[in-house]
């Protein structure tokens, strides 16, 4: 291997492990997000939500620079050495952490629109009660001099 191609695997190297850490902490905020699911704590959620974008716009901009160096790097330079070893462990690294978020994902969104469904199912409850409980407010006279002779 030359030496640039040499650089050029170590620099391959270097942005997919940053990928990987990024890919980590993105597979942890899923898992909290699971868990303030659980706990209806929305803000949380939201502000992991927000956490997780933030992150995805770090792996964008990694992935920009990484993507030349692997094109190049598969069309010229793969042989089999220790260099790809390592680059190929970490595709396929990148891959599972992929796959468990994905997967983490479907089921947060399984939960969401589980809870959006009892929620909606509670405010429909609550409305109906209004409703039965203005009749009611309707029946009784709202006249100030009612009220006057009560008290």
């Amino acid at each position: 291997m030359s030496k640039l191609a040499s650089e050029e695997a170590e620099k391959l190297t270097e942005l997919l492990e940053k990928e990987f850490d990024l890919y980590e902490q993105i597979h942890k905020l899923t898992k909290t997000q699971t868990q303030l699911l659980d706990k209806d704590d929305i803000d949380a959620f939201n502000n992991s939500l927000d956490k997780r974008a933030q992150l995805i716009e770090k792996i964008k901009g990694l992935h920009q620079e990484s993507e030349p160096l692997m094109q190049s790097y598969v069309s010229f330079t793969k042989g089999g050495g220790k260099a790809d070893a390592i680059i190929e462990e970490h595709q396929i690294k990148i891959k599972e952490l992929i796959k468990g978020c994905a997967k983490l994902n479907d089921e947060n969104i399984a939960t969401m629109t589980e809870k959006t469904k009892e929620h909606t199912k509670k405010i429909d409850e609550q409305r109906a009660k209004g409703k039965t409980i203005g009749g009611y407010a309707q029946s009784v006279p709202n006249i100030p001099e009612v009220f006057d002779k009560k008290t």
